[in-house]
């Protein structure tokens, strides 16, 4: 059996950084790149589970509102990772700041 679901990490999808500096190196993107596939993902699993496990959201957090849209997308909690790498602990109380007042 399982727990629940981490939703998503890295992606090795470069399209959303095609033509950037970089661009083209081996390896995974994490962070704001992933954003907003990641959010496909946990909408459809949450969609597919509908309520049965719970989902953890991750990729591409870098503020309390984006916690929010993982929220609004199906994820039960959230986790940062690269974006607490480039906003340190100001992060961890904004987004708890955010997620407490949904």
């Amino acid at each position: 059996g399982m727990d629940g679901v981490i939703a998503t990490n890295t992606t090795i999808d470069k399209t959303s950084v095609a033509g950037l500096a970089h661009g083209e190196e081996a390896g995974g993107l994490s962070g704001s790149p992933v954003f907003e596939p990641s959010n496909k993902v946990i909408a459809a699993l949450a969609k597919y589970l509908d309520g049965r496990l719970p989902i953890i959201g991750v990729g591409g957090i870098q503020s309390g509102d984006d916690a929010i849209a993982k929220q609004q997308a199906g994820a039960s909690a959230v986790q940062v990772y690269t974006g607490f790498i480039y906003h340190g602990p100001k992060l961890v109380g904004d987004v708890g700041r955010a997620l407490k007042g949904n």
